[in-house]
């Protein structure tokens, strides 16, 4: 058993932070407190980290933990073999990652014997170590004077070239397991080697399934590829591995250095004191004996793996960008909704929402009997404040029709997810007495009002803002996207009398059982009402996430926690022009010295505040002054919700055509641009600045109206190319 790390100090390296802000953090999660209500509420204690710092801490020290375990099973699992050197457990204590401790222990944990191992059987590790310690061949004969005389008996049987290739053998083995040589060649090929992709077969192609050989398309980029390692972007190696993984591409990382086996040699004489090919100099080897060929091609495996979780990573941040923007949708209460799904050959489903979210009335019209839909269609609108038609293929054909009969405004949502809704059990409970489509229709149109609150529902991976989502981990993926959705389900304040069970079991501490507890018991009149539904450590972590906008304690409408309601009623009575939702004044100064206005009151009043509020500090007042100056406020400023204009048609766009959309989606190389056309408009990374551009989201966001230039059209396809470049 090794000694197990201080993973406080490991923690603080690693992310250079301070070890007392891991410390805190790691003792308020043993206290079971949350992410969003260390973020919010403990800053004090952790000296101001975000959800994304304590999120790094607990996922460093998880990987420190796994790291831990893997040595330890490794190095019990070799000593029970009786094959543990003090040299292999040195480099098992030294492997930094997870897959390097796995390719030192891979060779003792499978049940086949490696040649090493039988050399080793075979009592050739004396002879080995005698070569290493020569540095160079000795002759069957002269191990004879070398070795004791039992040790030479155990190998007189075998023939001198038999000696040879079985203590290269051993010596190779030892090579693979040195972390030092592992660390050589990984930065090597990290720094300085291709990355090449080649077509296998092409008769591997005739054996896919169908729907993989309508995307063949897609690869075809990827059948004879070369590319640095250094600019080899993620979605590239996401894209290789897919077609890898159906035995499609072959893959390999190339040196570019042309000595670098040589070099490989050179560095292992430096580390090990001896030189295999010195020691078997011009001796014919089968080639799988070679170090060289056996260490490249564990770190080549190891460097793919190190490519492919980054481009993972990478994948998931833009998914997590975007479903983000997606769910700061801005939203809009009080409509009464004609929500209308659109289809040609089959009927359009119609449905009237009121304006608390709930299905009046469904019927349906047929777009080729435009008279009789228009009739139809005018006998709803008389009372609908609003129209929404989901983004289908026959929506312009809608759009097209109501506009000949109303100037009432129509906007176009997004159904991404929705049929994945409709068909799950939620959707069940949540309307037991309709059918799918109708559940379908209801939960698109629900997603006008308020998109947070019908896409909490929705699994995140279906809500299709990002990119390869199916070649992620699935647990990764889903406990990442799962942080947006706390995020700002925390960040987003919850009304308590209004928020359904699905947006309420996404708060802080509520699972599903206390938010139908907490919808059961609704109208509550004050936040104080609360704790006769919560239990106290729920109430503690959960209840600034909730608002009660009508109570008359006015504090409830904020986000500060109850336990500080004393230390703001302070600080109000110190500054008498301070108004809810008005500029903050504070001893002449206004909220553009909000610094300084914290200063002042913390400093001159401290004694008291700490009676107050023990932990307060400077921040304390800072968050406080900004909760009271926001309370109430929507913080969701940005609509994702396209209006609907004039229909628009390829034929009717030309090159060079200067036009303001919407951003659809983001990914790492492109962005997709609603042009009111079935297919986006693509804007490429490139094309989005007079500038070298990185990132795409360092410009643009989900959503956001931009100006572009059509740059290339192909009508017959109907694609589209954009730029934004000196517009």
């Amino acid at each position: 058993m090794i000694e197990e790390p201080n993973y406080i100090q490991v923690i603080a390296d690693a992310l250079k932070i301070q070890q007392k802000q891991v410390e805190a953090v790691l003792n308020l999660i043993e206290e079971w407190a949350t992410v969003p209500f260390i973020a919010r509420y403990r800053k004090e204690r952790t000296w101001n980290l975000d959800e994304t710092q304590i999120r790094e801490i607990l996922e460093t020290k998880q990987k420190e933990e796994n790291l831990f375990k893997a040595k330890n099973t490794a190095l019990n699992w070799i000593e029970e073999k009786w094959k543990l050197t003090e040299e292999l457990k040195n480099n098992i204590l030294q492997a930094k990652t997870l897959k390097e401790v796995e390719e030192i222990y891979k060779p003792y944990k499978s049940k086949k014997k490696t040649k090493a191992m039988l050399a080793e059987e075979k009592w050739l590790k004396p002879v080995a170590e005698l070569y290493k310690k020569e540095n160079k061949l000795i002759s069957k004969n002269d191990l004879k004077s070398k070795l004791e005389a039992e040790e030479f008996e155990k190998i007189n049987n075998l023939e001198e070239d038999e000696i040879i290739s079985w203590v290269a053998e051993i010596l190779s083995a030892e090579m693979v397991e040195n972390t030092k040589l592992r660390d050589f060649l990984r930065e090597e090929f990290l720094n300085n080697s291709n990355v090449v992709s080649k077509i296998k077969w092409e008769k591997a192609i005739e054996k896919l399934a169908d729907n993989i050989k309508n995307e063949i398309y897609k690869f075809k980029i990827y059948e004879d590829f070369f590319t640095p390692i250094k600019k080899v972007k993620s979605y590239q190696i996401l894209a290789i591995n897919r077609w890898d993984n159906i035995w499609i591409l072959s893959k390999k990382l190339e040196p570019i250095d042309e000595e670098l086996e040589i070099k490989f040699y050179q560095e292992w004489e430096k580390i090990l004191w001896y030189n295999f090919q010195t020691i078997f100099g011009d001796v014919k080897l089968d080639t799988s004996v070679s170090p060289y060929k056996k260490l490249t091609k564990s770190v080549e495996n190891e460097v793919f793996g190190i490519l492919r979780e980054k481009a993972e990573n990478d994948g998931i941040e833009v998914f997590q960008s975007n479903l983000f923007e997606l769910l700061m949708t801005k939203p809009n209460y009080d409509k009464k909704i004609l929500g209308i799904d659109p289809w040609y050959r089959t009927w359009c489903k119609l449905v009237i929402l009121d304006k608390w979210w709930n299905p009046e009335k469904f019927d349906k019209i047929y777009l080729f009997k435009a008279d009789d839909a228009k009739k139809i269609l005018l006998k709803y609108l008389k009372d609908a404040d609003i129209i929404v038609v989901w983004n289908g293929t026959w929506s312009n054909e809608t759009v097209e029709l109501l506009q000949d009969i109303t100037d009432k405004e129509i906007y176009i949502v997004n159904e991404s997810g929705a049929s994945v809704y409709s068909a799950s059990k939620v959707a069940q409970e949540e309307f037991p007495d309709l059918d799918l489509t109708d559940r379908w229709t209801v939960s698109i149109w629900r997603r006008y009002i308020d998109p947070l609150s019908e896409l909490v529902k929705v699994p995140v991976g279906s809500i299709g803002v990002g990119m390869y989502q199916h070649d992620m981990p699935e647990k990764t993926l889903e406990e990442k996207l799962g942080y947006v959705v706390e995020d700002v389900v925390n960040k987003v304040w919850i009304n308590v009398n209004t928020a359904s069970i699905h947006l309420l079991k996404n708060v802080s501490w509520i699972d599903t059982r206390t938010a139908k507890k907490i919808y059961k018991n609704r109208p509550y009149n004050s936040r104080q009402d609360l704790e006769k539904v919560l239990s106290e450590k729920v109430y503690e972590q959960a209840i600034w996430f909730l608002r009660v906008p009508d109570s008359s304690e006015k504090l409830d409408n904020t986000d500060i926690h109850p336990e500080q309601y004393d230390l703001a009623r302070f600080v109000l009575s110190l500054n008498p022009d301070l108004e809810w939702n008005k500029t903050i004044t504070f001893g002449g100064r206004t909220a553009n010295t909000i610094e300084q206005i914290t200063k002042d009151i913390f400093m001159k009043n401290e004694k008291e505040i700490k009676k107050l509020y023990e932990a307060a500090n400077m921040e304390t007042i800072k968050f406080i002054l900004k909760a009271l100056k926001e309370a109430g406020k929507e913080i969701r400023e940005n609509s994702s919700h396209k209006k609907a204009t004039k229909k628009v048609s390829i034929d009717d766009l030309k090159e060079w055509d200067i036009l303001e959309w919407i951003v659809r989606n983001i990914v790492q190389f492109w962005a997709f641009i609603d042009i009111g056309l079935k297919n986006d408009g693509l804007l490429h990374l490139s094309q989005i600045a007079n500038e070298y551009v990185k990132d795409p989201t360092d410009y643009l966001e989900i959503w956001q109206k931009i100006k572009v230039q059509i740059v290339w059209i192909d009508k017959e396809k109907g694609k589209t190319q954009l730029s934004m470049k000196n517009l």
